[in-house]
């Protein structure tokens, strides 16, 4: 059995290293979509994220929530250009929660649909 502080490298057997990420620790909101009505319906998930890094295909956020595998949302990423933002769908490839802390943190990694 895996320790808190280790994690499972299940699903990521065929993801390719990414040269093309690069750290970015920012604010990024966050907006559901009606893309799936049952979770589009529940309230509160809408809200801010921080993001870990970001390349040209996706992102990983640290959430205070875990959305759903498949579930697609409506990005605000920042940009390199003083308050720009540009908002973009993102759909959850994976989750995974924080090994050191109280819980209730995810890692969240996303790819750019739009």
């Amino acid at each position: 059995m895996p320790s808190d502080l280790e994690w499972s490298s299940a699903g990521f057997e065929n993801e390719p290293l990414r040269v093309d990420r690069f750290p970015l620790m920012r604010p990024v909101q966050y907006e559901r979509t009606d893309l799936l009505s049952e979770t589009a319906s529940r309230e509160g998930h809408n809200g801010t994220g921080l993001s870990i890094n970001v390349s040209s295909k996706g992102l990983c956020l640290l959430m205070d929530w875990e959305p759903q595998r498949q579930e697609v949302l409506r990005v605000h990423v920042p940009m390199p250009i003083a308050l720009s933002q540009t908002p973009t769908l993102a759909e959850v490839c994976w989750t995974r929660p924080v090994p050191m802390g109280q819980g209730g943190l995810y890692f969240v990694g996303m790819k750019f649909v739009l």
